[in-house]
């Protein structure tokens, strides 16, 4: 207390302790803080009556204060007997539970025979920071020049190495001694195997370019040769002193490996000798060549002339066979159109004939059933020949973006009650490619009649399934029509599948010519279809749609 009395009267040693930049506490005997100046709010975020009679440990972080509390009582007894008064590095504990860097000076006095110690602790925080961002720079400077192809070395002003980047290494031009260090002034003769441009004479230490460097001299471009027992290297190097304002520092030299473009220098000649023996041989066969061309101008004249000829021929079939298309052209139409005429004209003599002839006469009414059959068969072919007709003639259509899902809903629509009646399941998954770029009515087209054909050639045991999906290509899109039908033997009939006319089962009305007229549409926009089957399990129908814009 006496202690105290005296700290607070005493105005100079006040005025000393608030004006230091560091924290000043005094403990008593028992280790319990007795005062502290106003700097301990500004490190440590206590205002100093805060830490009055606190154990001198607060300020330290929790695990540490058990150790740190052993520590100070062995200072204290060392202390008594003749001790000591370092600078220890702590880790400092402020109010908010921040852990700072501090540096703590421990004294201790006797006064009326009580033991009191004082402790100085200087935050660190920023000189923590500027070593840590000098070592960064240091280490990035190093880096910088590790990555360097070319070999730079330096010394410090006594002549010892004190630097050499990765390309000095790899290169062995800084030899290691016993200890794994490097030889400095006084051993560059020893250690380093340099000689003059002749490869033999050695170089002596002044002649040395990091030790021209040292002196003074300004290195540019010195020619040296280096020699180990395993390789040899052609250098040159540029180098000069390292001077700051405190004076001389060191010297620096970097060294650039040209035994490459030594090498290749002195192959210069032979490569020249090549070269020029390459231009005489290419002369003889430029005149060789032109021979050959000559004579191959002949020959391709005579070709050409050849080649005139037929195709002046091939011209001239060919617009007969145009004529020959046209004439069929006029003939389909005509079958297609004139014939319509006398068949509805017979249609109407068979309704009269329906009329007139008696219940009773049964055979003239089976006769009459039967030609109204045939009838029908001929309409239907004629019809048929009309679908064909257009095809063969390569319609243009205008291409948009058609929304499959809505297409297929218009499609189901139209044959709902087909759909109801056979108990179809129609599924579909155009998730992947939801719209084609295509004309609107083929689409159509395409897809009813594979929908159509599967509902026709359904198995007679279960009840029709139709998949429908679309897959993206790497040139298009693929269709897909997949049903458990009757199935097609295409070993058998694979190679009739798709021609006009053909019919596989006779149990199912149809004209034969659905498959034939799709695979043109597709072949005529560059897609193509493919077929895969197993005879009593199903079909499945691929569509590629071939540079279409997929939307």
């Amino acid at each position: 207390m006496a202690v105290m009395q005296s700290l607070q009267i005493d105005g100079k040693f006040r005025s000393l302790v608030e004006n230091t930049p560091d924290t000043i506490v005094i403990a008593d005997e028992f280790n319990k803080i007795i005062f502290s100046n106003n700097k301990i709010f500004s490190t440590f975020g206590y205002q100093p009556e805060e830490v009055l009679q606190q154990p001198l440990n607060i300020l330290l972080p929790p695990t540490y204060r058990d150790i740190y509390e052993v520590e100070f009582s062995r200072f204290i007894k060392n202390y008594k007997t003749g001790g000591f008064n370092p600078i220890t590095e702590v880790p400092g504990y402020c109010k908010d539970g921040t852990i700072i860097p501090a540096e703590i000076s421990l004294s201790v006095w006797h006064e009326n025979g009580h033991t009191f110690s004082s402790v100085i602790i200087r935050d660190i925080s920023e000189r923590k920071k500027w070593e840590h961002s000098l070592e960064s720079e240091r280490e990035f400077l190093k880096g910088v020049l590790d990555s360097a192809e070319e070999v730079i070395i330096g010394c410090d002003e006594k002549g010892f190495i004190n630097f050499h980047n990765q390309a000095a290494r790899l290169k062995h031009l800084i030899p290691p001694n016993q200890n794994g260090l490097y030889h400095y002034q006084d051993r560059w003769i020893e250690g380093f195997h340099y000689y003059h441009p002749d490869g033999i004479t050695p170089m002596k230490l002044e002649e040395l370019p990091l030790y021209r460097a040292l002196q003074g001299e300004i290195v540019k471009n010195q020619e040296v040769f280096f020699r180990t027992e395993e390789e040899s290297y052609v250098l040159v190097a540029n180098g000069r002193q390292i001077v700051c304002q405190e004076g001389l520092k060191g010297a620096v030299v970097v060294i650039h490996d040209i035994t490459t473009l030594r090498e290749n220098t002195g192959s210069i000649l032979q490569k020249n000798q090549q070269l020029l023996q390459a231009y005489n041989d290419l002369k003889e066969a430029e005149r060789k060549l032109i021979e050959a061309n000559n004579l191959l101008e002949s020959r391709v004249k005579s070709r050409t002339e050849e080649l005139t000829a037929k195709n002046q021929k091939l011209n001239y079939y060919n617009k007969a066979l145009q004529k020959a298309n046209i004439d069929l052209d006029n003939f389909i139409h005509i079958a297609s159109h004139d014939l319509k005429v006398p068949i509805v004209n017979m249609e109407a003599l068979l309704k009269i004939l329906n009329k007139v002839v008696p219940g009773e006469n049964e055979d003239a009414l089976s006769l009459i059933d039967k030609l109204e059959i045939s009838m029908q068969r001929m309409k239907k072919s004629i019809q048929a020949i009309s679908e064909v007709a257009k095809v063969q003639k390569q319609i243009e259509y205008r291409f948009e973006t058609i929304d499959l899902p809505e297409l297929l809903v218009e499609i189901t629509e139209s044959m709902a009650e087909q759909i109801k009646t056979e108990n179809v399941l129609l599924e579909y998954d155009f998730s992947e490619v939801p719209a084609i770029h295509f004309s609107y009515i083929n689409l159509k087209s395409i897809l009813y009649n594979l929908i159509t054909n599967a509902i026709k050639y359904k198995a007679p045991d279960r009840n029709p399934q139709i998949k429908i999906v679309t897959h993206r290509q790497l040139d298009g899109v693929a269709l897909q029509v997949q049903d458990n039908g009757l199935g097609i033997d295409l070993e058998k009939n694979g190679a009739k599948l798709f021609t006009m006319f053909s019919r596989l089962h006779d149990h199912v009305e149809g004209s034969g010519i659905g498959l034939y007229i799709i695979k043109r549409i597709i072949e005529n926009a560059g897609g193509t279809i493919e077929v895969s089957s197993q005879l009593g399990l199903g079909s499945t129908f691929t569509v590629y749609f071939k540079n279409q814009s997929i939307q």
